[in-house]
């Protein structure tokens, strides 16, 4: 029943909470994903590999959990575990919600109905062990209400309690979907976000557009004046990217020195204009260290622009716009190319 199973739900968050002060470490999502994922049944070779770490006695500090997450669960995977557990839940929350509001509407009018029964035989002493009867099934119809009640207030209480979840699940979303030094997605975000939208542009015809940016000599950048130096080149990229990025668009570092912008609702032309804006703009910036004031000369970059075809699957359209990319490194750098066949 949906009772049966929401209360196997909080039963197991409530063990994997307990697990989590036994041994001493934070309740983040990936630790709280190993635990709730051992309790709830949902995996038996982790509940092996836990119960024999603890029967030896061996330390389950978070570098461990960490171990078991990617081992079992997968970083993404047990996210995604969680989430579908969530989503589960709420739904149970939904139907048992619709049954006590049926419930509570059922026993209205049942005590309504008994009410009115018992006021019309009160006068007939002939019915008397009838009315005492009603009486009786009145009482029963009070103590109907009172117990939706309380279940009313308990499924409040546990939607709190995976309110509370569903805040820290998504917070740890956002974190592994970051990529720590710019502040702008990484390269998981990319791909999700690409496939999405491609499959929404393919069903509703607009347009989607990719532009794949790439820092120019970055390489020789980095090593002249070193990795400080270059990674604050890179939030500067990730940073003007971020400024044409307003949603839906989508900005991401796809890695090391490459960047991707996703533009849906843009064609090919206006995807090159804004290309074309944003390479100006970097190239027009001086670098000065604020330490010293001395210049580190201008930042240039290459980028490649596509717009997706019809029929056209996510891989080759992303393909297109590489090729795009490297076709303007060939070209001398510094410029905007647009995908070809």
């Amino acid at each position: 029943m949906a009772e049966d199973y929401l209360a196997h739900l909080q039963a197991a968050g409530e063990k994997a909470l307990a697990s989590l002060r036994r041994h001493a470490v934070p309740p983040t999502a990936i630790n709280y994903a190993v635990w709730f994922t051992h309790h709830a049944g949902q995996n038996p070779a982790l509940s092996r590999v836990l119960r024999g770490l603890e029967a030896r006695g061996d330390p389950l500090d978070e570098v461990r959990h960490l171990e078991l997450a990617e081992r079992f669960l997968g970083r993404a995977a047990q996210l995604e575990r969680i989430q579908a557990l969530v989503g589960e839940a709420d739904g149970t929350v939904e139907a048992i919600a619709g049954e006590i509001g049926g419930f509570r509407t059922d026993a209205a009018a049942y005590g309504a109905t008994l009410e009115g029964a018992a006021s019309r035989l009160e006068g007939a002493a002939r019915l008397d062990a009838l009315a005492v009867l009603l009486a009786e099934l009145k009482a029963a119809t009070l103590a109907m209400r009172e117990r939706a009640d309380a279940l009313e207030r308990e499924l409040g209480r546990r939607d709190a309690e995976l309110a509370a979840v569903r805040a820290a699940l998504l917070k740890a979303e956002e974190a592994i979907s970051r990529d720590p030094l710019t502040g702008i997605g990484n390269r998981r975000l990319f791909d999700r976000a690409l496939k999405k939208l491609a499959a929404e542009a393919a069903a509703t015809g607009a347009p989607l557009v990719i532009l794949m940016v790439d820092i120019d000599h970055f390489k020789r950048f980095n090593d002249t004046h070193g990795h400080p130096v270059g990674d604050l080149v890179l939030k500067l990229v990730a940073a003007k990217l971020a400024e044409r990025a307003k949603p839906p668009r989508i900005a991401a570092r796809y890695g090391g020195e490459e960047f991707a912008l996703l533009l849906p609702g843009s064609d090919l032309a206006a995807g090159a204009e804004l290309a074309e804006g944003i390479r100006a703009e970097v190239a027009h910036r001086e670098i000065v260290l604020k330490s010293d004031g001395r210049s580190l000369g201008t930042v240039t970059l290459s980028i490649g622009v596509a717009q997706l075809r019809p029929g056209e699957s996510a891989d080759r359209f992303l393909a297109r716009a590489d090729a795009a990319l490297y076709r303007a490194k060939e070209k001398g750098r510094n410029r905007v190319e647009r995908a070809t066949d």
